[in-house]
């Protein structure tokens, strides 16, 4: 069906399962109502482990393409199915907070809200949008990479603060772990760090330094305000890559939407983030795919 797939989206388009554990419930699944029911879910499960520690990873099919809402939001928004899918993900956050309030854990309760990556361009209106940040999912421009993160934690993360520091996803692992009393792994090295001094106001980001990859090759790197781009590429199609020596460079507080390279005004911060990535490649160490591993020899 090609396009016409995602503008006009049927459930009979994508074969896809919905499954619990490796069990199929429902193939096709009906889109409409995933979110609605991972929300039930979700619910029920805070239900059901209010009573000792529990950890809830709710991640949202939408709004990733191709784009399907209930019919309790599909054409409610201005924005479209986008919109609609927007709206009814924000509900289903406030199904979640209402569900902690009431089970009496709010204020035992870390919520976190956040993205993967930033909007598919290629999808246009129904891709979201990276403001002025450049480019977008697929790419290590900021539109690519940098999303908000909202946290919750009545009590102990103190209501409407803003924070600037570099973090990442990969150190919710870690603050995690140490906020649970568990002990981090120490067997191989682990990109995380603990923002819980960060989150409840008590302390600066401990993350200084942000490595930005492509599949498995190092794209740029940050350090501070300032980041260099070794090698550029589009998120989607047919763009090449394109390699820079010198990289570029760009002071992301000045110039989030990095339009203007600053490498030749900064050999300073040129020479110290091309060490710094040198130093990272030196000393990196690629894990085992884990999917490799569960799937069957050849």
């Amino acid at each position: 069906k090609g396009r016409e797939a995602f503008r006009e989206p049927r459930i009979a388009y994508w074969n896809v399962p919905l499954m619990r554990d490796e069990k199929i419930v429902e193939r096709p699944a009906d889109q409409h109502t995933l979110t609605k029911r991972y929300t039930e879910e979700a619910v029920k499960f805070i239900r059901a482990n209010k009573e000792k520690p529990f950890f809830l990873y709710l991640a949202h099919t939408m709004v990733h393409v191709p784009l399907f809402a209930s019919k309790d939001f599909a054409g409610k928004s201005p924005r479209g199915p986008y919109g609609d899918a927007i709206e009814e993900v924000d509900w289903s956050v406030g199904e979640v907070l209402q569900a902690i309030r009431a089970a009496g854990i709010d204020k035992t309760t870390w919520v976190t809200f956040t993205s993967d990556n930033g909007p598919w361009l290629i999808f246009r209106e129904q891709g979201g949008s990276a403001g002025p940040l450049r480019e977008g999912k697929g790419s290590t421009w900021e539109g690519g990479m940098r999303e908000p993160g909202v946290m919750w934690w009545p009590g102990t993360i103190p209501a409407g603060a803003v924070n600037h520091d570099i973090a990442c996803t990969m150190d919710l692992f870690v603050t995690a772990a140490k906020l649970a009393g568990a002990k981090v792994p120490a067997d191989r090295p682990i990109d995380g760090y603990d923002l819980s001094a960060t989150m409840t106001g008590k302390g600066p980001g401990p993350r200084d330094v942000m490595f930005y990859y492509r599949d498995t090759k190092l794209y740029a790197v940050r350090q501070g305000p300032w980041k260099a781009h070794f090698v550029t590429r589009a998120g989607y199609g047919s763009a090449k890559p394109e390699a820079h020596d010198p990289p570029l460079v760009f002071h992301l507080g000045h110039d989030p939407g990095e339009q203007y390279d600053q490498s030749k005004q900064r050999p300073d911060v040129v020479a110290r983030l091309t060490k710094l990535a040198a130093e990272h490649r030196a000393g990196m160490k690629p894990g085992e795919p884990q999917l490799d591993a569960r799937l069957p020899k050849k």
